[in-house]
Parts: structure tokens; sequence; C-alpha cells
């Protein structure tokens, strides 16, 4: 279209001729594109995080026009999966599935595919809060079904990258954090066995609980993170006996990175598990996906932030302070309960025996050394015990033990032990190894070889005095009252090397403590048979109880 004026008209028309001109050029650009063909708008494809896969317009004809039906398609990369598409407008035919169709809307669009990773670790520190939740939630997952009220937040955990040997554990979710609960609930808790396996190793593990609850958790501030998505619920069962791990990493998470975080041993066990609130249940995403958290150390400044958060109990700010834990990604295999063990009744023999051959090695929980059995000084006898009216069971009559005083060079560490057993809590400072209980036969009076029945390398043991009355009933007297005052010994499963022959341990968690325990002198001759040969005690003196003993934790000096 062209306008064609003259510029010797008058300024009125002049001015006129301007409009006109405007007019036809808007009219001309109109044109260009076809009269009456609908507006398009763009079509902008996103994912996140970060390297976990693309997001791809599969028409490819952007812009398009309102409703009109793009097809797209997500690709995650290696080790991510696809969640879910999202955007601000438009609509999906299925916003779950990785290849769908997407609707446009009335404007332009961003289209964000979501993706995420592998389970990460996770960097857990202190909680503050005034009171908790009172929240009530049924809890189902490998190990009980339980109704439960939701507590105190105890921690809260940032996803977090791990250096370990020279190796680096990306961080794989950003969004990823949990919200760590104490729990109450009317059951019993239970006792479970299990074999984990993750970067620090292959571990068996003795597990109670549970007793706390990880709930997936947005960070709202710092960070402005996004509601964490296919995260699994945790539920925390107290790990009891745990071997240190003794290990330095870095960990670099969304408040710091410390150089050396000190690795100790395992405090919990956290199992997927599925949660019923209010009506609305969340199932588990990956029943396979456990976590093993670690007691850490830091050697640092305190640290302590304040955090806004959002889950499914509600919404706040609260402190949190230095970090505590490490939850670890770990595989679990259930194990079956180890044989029970029994109480026993140690007599003082009139003579000590020699034992040859003696060049021994010895393997537990705490040390590896070569040693020398030397003389046989104490017999065992599996008893029951009588306590405030109630009696202990008695498993294996035919289980007994004598113990052996042992020499080595070298020294041992003090250590630092927490126990719990018929007589309560306790914590033990545990000194050298002294003694060395090796299973025996009672040949006279008859009994059978012992049964499931473990050497034990015994620690001197330093613990509070008591004075407790006990009635003991063993083999050879009915009923006798003996009164147990401090505990002497604590005992550990122990891995045993003579000659050619290696014993190993059959119960790793069955510890026993001795304590002193002043009984009626007596005479009493036995035959009795073991790997250090045949010998005749004769036993003169009860002088101590052996009591079955759940090792909770242990404290060594720390690394150099």
């Amino acid at each position: 279209m062209k306008v064609i004026f003259s510029l010797r008209r008058h300024s009125y028309l002049k001015t006129i001729g301007v409009f006109l001109i405007a007019v036809a050029l808007i009219a001309g650009v109109v044109g260009c594109e076809g009269e009456g063909e609908p507006d398009k708008y763009s079509l902008t494809m996103a994912f996140t995080p970060a390297g976990g896969g693309t997001a791809v317009d599969v028409t490819g004809a952007s812009p398009y026009e309102e409703d009109a039906d793009v097809s797209i398609q997500a690709n995650p990369a290696a080790g991510y999966q696809f969640v879910m598409w999202t955007a601000p407008a438009g609509s999906f035919a299925d916003s779950n599935a990785a290849a769908t169709t997407f609707t446009m809307p009335a404007q332009n669009v961003t289209v964000t595919a979501h993706f995420v990773g592998p389970l990460d670790h996770f960097k857990c520190y202190e909680a503050g809060a005034a009171a908790g939740s009172g929240k009530e939630v049924s809890l189902d997952d490998q190990f009980v079904t339980i109704n439960a009220t939701v507590g105190a937040p105890w921690y809260f955990c940032n996803p977090t990258e791990k250096l370990h040997d020279d190796v680096t554990t990306p961080l794989s979710n950003p969004d990823h954090h949990l919200m760590v609960y104490d729990i109450s609930y009317a059951d019993e808790p239970v006792t479970e066995y299990v074999e984990v396996d993750n970067q620090f190793g292959l571990e068996e593990l003795m597990v109670r609980g549970p007793v706390a609850l990880a709930v997936p958790t947005q960070k709202v501030e710092p960070g402005n993170h996004e509601a964490p998505l296919l995260l699994d619920h945790y539920l925390l069962y107290e790990v009891l006996g745990g071997q240190h791990v003794q290990e330095i990493v870095t960990l670099n998470d969304q408040f710091s990175g410390e150089p050396d975080a000190f690795v100790y041993e395992p405090i919990y066990l956290a199992n997927p598990v599925e949660k019923e609130h209010d009506g609305v249940t969340t199932e588990i995403v990956d029943e396979g996906a456990h976590l093993v958290f670690y007691r850490i150390v830091v050697e640092d400044e305190p640290f302590s932030t304040e955090v806004q958060i959002a889950n499914q109990f509600g919404a706040g700010t609260f402190d949190v302070f230095d970090p505590a834990l490490l939850a670890v990604p770990s595989t679990k295999t259930e194990l079956p309960a180890p044989p029970p063990l029994d109480h026993f009744k140690g007599y003082i023999m009139e003579a000590p025996i020699p034992a040859e051959p003696n060049e021994i090695h010895l393997e537990d929980q705490f040390n590896a050394f070569d040693a020398s059995a030397t003389l046989a000084n104490v017999f065992c006898t599996p008893a029951v015990k009588w306590h405030e009216g109630v009696p202990t069971e008695l498993f294996y009559p035919d289980n007994h033990l004598m113990l052996f005083d042992i020499s080595y060079t070298g020294e041992f560490p003090d250590m630092s032990v927490f126990i719990h057993n018929q007589f309560g809590y306790e914590g033990l400072v545990v000194g050298a190894p002294v003694k060395l209980a090796v299973p025996t036969q009672k040949l006279e009076p008859p009994h059978s070889p012992p049964i499931d029945l473990d050497h034990y390398l015994l620690y001197e043991a330093f613990g509070f005095p008591i004075e407790v009355p006990v009635t003991l009933d063993d083999q050879f007297v009915t009923g006798e009252e003996v009164l147990v005052f401090q505990p002497i010994y604590f005992a550990t499963p122990v891995q045993k090397t003579h000659g050619p022959d290696t014993t190993q341990i059959v119960n790793r968690w069955g510890h026993l403590v001795f304590y002193q325990a002043i009984g009626v002198p007596t005479v009493i001759p036995v035959i009795a048979d073991n790997q250090f040969g045949l010998s005749m005690p004769i036993l003169i003196q009860p002088f101590f109880i052996a009591v079955p003993t759940e090792k909770w934790s242990y404290e060594v000096n720390p690394l150099d």
C-alpha cells in the first residue's frame, strides 16, 4: 500500500498526511502476516536440577497458537529418574509421564522437567525447638507397624557433597532436606539384626527401636528451596554396638564445608517408612534405600544459624547448631537373631593350670594382637540368676568357660564403654585385656560339648560399685545367696587363632560383664576339656557372676 501526498499542501494537510502514513505502515505490517491470523506464543523448555537430564520440545515448532498440543519428552541423565512436569499455565495430558503432550496457554510459557538423582548423603545439625509437633501418625516399615506421636525435632539435615579417600560423592538433590523428630508409642521396642554396606564398608549391626522419624522438609530460607520430590520418610532405630569408622571426610553442604569432619560409630539405622497422617498416606518410594547415621565431630568454631522450614507437620523458623551426624546411603540385609547368652557363675580354682601349647592370635571389635595363654584360674558354669524375685532363663546347660591369664607385648588405650544389662545402664572405663575365656566341656560330672559359645576376651573394667543381693542356681549349688559388687571385667566375643585353627565369632553382640560376687566357700572337683587340653580343676570359691550385657557405645582416643 502506498500513500502519495504533495509537500506543497497547506500545513494542516501535512499533519493529516503523517497520520495516514502511520496507518498505512501498520496496515502493511499486519498485511504481511495475513489478515485474521491468530496470535502465537513461545514455548521454552527447562529442567532441574542441573545435570539431572534434558527437556525437549519434540514438535519443535515454537511459537504456538493457544490450545496447540505440543509433544514433549524428558530424558533423565545417568543415575537420575524423571519425576514430573510443571508449568505456570497450560496443561499436561499426564504430568507424571516422561513423554506426554502439553497444551499451550495464551501466553509465553516455560515448561520444566523435574528429576531426582541417587539418594544423597545428609549432614545433620542439632535442632532447637521449644516443643514437639504432637501429631499422631501411623507408621509401617520393614520391622514394625505402629501408631506414634511425633515429638520435638532432634536434627535438621542438609544434603551434602562428601569427599572421602580422594573420591567425591556429588550432591544430587539440593532440595532434599530431612527433619528428624522424636517419637513415642505404646508398643515395645523391637530388636533386629542387620548387615549394612556403604562407602565405609560392610558391617553387622544390632538395632533397637524405633526412636525417631525423619520427615522430608522444604528449606524455605536460606536458599529459597523447592519442596523435596520423591524423598522417603525414614524410621530411625538406635544402633547397639557399632564399630568405629575412624575416617576423615570433607562435607560441603548448604551451610558450610569442613575439611576435618571425623566419622565415628553408627548411631541410627533408617528404614524407609510408609506414613499415614490426617487420612493421607505417603507411600514408600524406594524400599531398598536405607541410611546409616554416623556420629561426626568437626574441629571448627561453634556453629549456629536460623532456618525457615515447611513440611507435613507445619511451617516455622528455628535454630540449628553444630553438625552432629552424617547420614550415608546404605544397602541393608536382615540377619537371623544370634543364639542367646546365659549368665555364668565363676569359681576360683584351687591351683592354676598351665596352658600348652599356648601361642594364640586374638581379634575382637577393639584390637588384634598376638598373645600367650598362661594359666587357667577360673571355671565358669551356666547359672540361673534370681533378682527381685524374677529368674533368668537357662538356655545351654552344657556351656562352660575356663578363664586363662594372657601375656603379650604392647599397650592398649583406655576406653569408655556405655553398657546396659539387668543391673541398669552404666558407663565403664575399660583398660587392657587380661584374660581369655575358652569354651570348655565338663566331662565329670558328664556334659556334652558347648553349643554356639564364643571365646571371650576379658578387659579390666572400672565402674560404680553396687551391692545387689541375688540368688544363683547352678549345677553344683541351688539357692545360693550372693552379694554382687563392682564390675571387674568387660568381655567381648573374640576370634582366636591357635596353631592352624581359627575359631570364628558366633555372636558378636553377646557381651558379658563380670561382677565380683562373694559366695560360700566350697570344694568341687571336676574334669574339663578344651582347646588347651584336659584338666582336673578343684573349685573352691564362687567369686564372679558374668551377666549378658548390651554394649551401646564406646569411646577411644581420637584420631591423631
